[in-house]
């Protein structure tokens, strides 16, 4: 209703009330899964701009949008040109020696790090670093499934960034992946699961728990947290992380949450079969509603295989692909 209202030529006359218009109502329409709407505002936002940091709220938007498609390597790409024009610059491609020069790297840093350093650093104040982490984040959580050898590299970077500028909650998770990052390049199991405690305790300390439990389920709840607890009692935590994340309006986490909560009750049996089907099916239908199409096709192949297992029909109302067309889309 509010971009209605606006003047004929408010990109002229209302500049800076159009972009708050427009960013907002593109957040809106990303929450709500409305694509049509959210690309629409993106691309206004975008050809309108006058300067580059006028771009960050709508680029950080597209990014997401790109991810909910599965498109993850341009999605990558978009954060590192941005991170480029922002200073922040990283090799198109990474190679395991570079990788494992930068985790020799990394271990020493983290092995002197503690909570109560990281506390008492100043907030970070600079506003191109500001955004650079932001854009750090957001690569860190992509490159998860599209190219895991920079996670070395960007979240050292990330807790690099935090010693000389200082603290904000995007340091927590460039300290929880470099954790993660630990776990996955070295065999210094009791290191990754430290820095997950720091990072963990962080995260119950800060205002925005909520946003940052939701964006660290995967390398804290369902990776670092698995080392060191019963499977059972992580997989217990997974609805409580699903709230926070939908508390939080984190749609994209949530789903992450509620297909890590499946697939773990599935593989460690806390629930029977059919129990079990039920909630694949909620969270293939929550996945269609918000057009996650990454956990929309990872859940629909779990499905299909509970329904050969369990003798269930399918009792789903969304469009379950077979597994023919499943590897067609693949």
């Amino acid at each position: 209703i509010g971009i209605r209202l606006l003047e004929t030529r408010h990109w002229e006359t209302q500049y800076s009330l159009s972009l708050n218009m427009f960013e907002m109502s593109a957040s809106v329409s990303c929450v709500h899964g409305d694509i049509s709407k959210m690309t629409s505002c993106l691309d206004a936002i975008i050809s309108h701009a006058k300067t580059f940091d006028d771009t960050l709220k709508a680029s950080s938007l597209l990014v997401k949008l790109l991810a909910s498609s599965s498109k993850f390597d341009e999605a990558r790409d978009q954060c590192l040109m941005i991170l480029s024009h922002l200073g922040e610059v990283f090799p198109s491609e990474v190679s395991l020696p570079h990788v494992q020069n930068e985790m020799s790297t990394i271990q020493v840093l983290l092995r002197s790090i503690t909570h109560d350093q990281i506390k008492l650093l100043p907030r970070m104040t600079d506003r191109s670093k500001l955004n650079a982490m932001k854009f750090l984040n957001m690569l860190c959580m992509y490159s998860v499934i599209s190219k895991p050898m920079l996670l070395p590299l960007l979240s050292c970077r990330m807790v690099r960034l935090t010693l000389q500028y200082g603290f904000c909650d995007d340091s927590i998770v460039g300290l929880a992946t470099a954790g993660y990052s630990v776990f996955l390049f070295t065999e210094d199991i009791q290191l990754a699961s430290y820095i997950g405690k720091v990072s963990e305790s962080l995260v119950e300390e800060s205002p925005n728990k909520h946003a940052l439990r939701a964006r660290l389920c995967n390398e804290l709840v369902g990776t670092l947290n698995m080392i060191t607890e019963p499977l059972q009692s992580v997989v217990a935590s997974f609805p409580e992380v699903y709230n926070s994340a939908m508390m939080a309006g984190d749609v994209e986490n949530a789903m992450i949450c509620r297909w890590s909560f499946c697939c773990s009750s599935f593989w460690c049996g806390t629930l029977g079969l059919v129990p079990l089907s039920k909630h694949y099916t909620q969270c293939i239908q929550e996945a269609a509603k918000y057009q996650q199409d990454t956990v929309f096709y990872l859940t629909t192949t779990a499905y299909n295989v509970l329904l050969h297992l369990s003798g269930e029909t399918k009792d789903c109302d969304v469009d379950v692909k077979s597994y023919d067309e499943l590897d067609a889309i693949g």
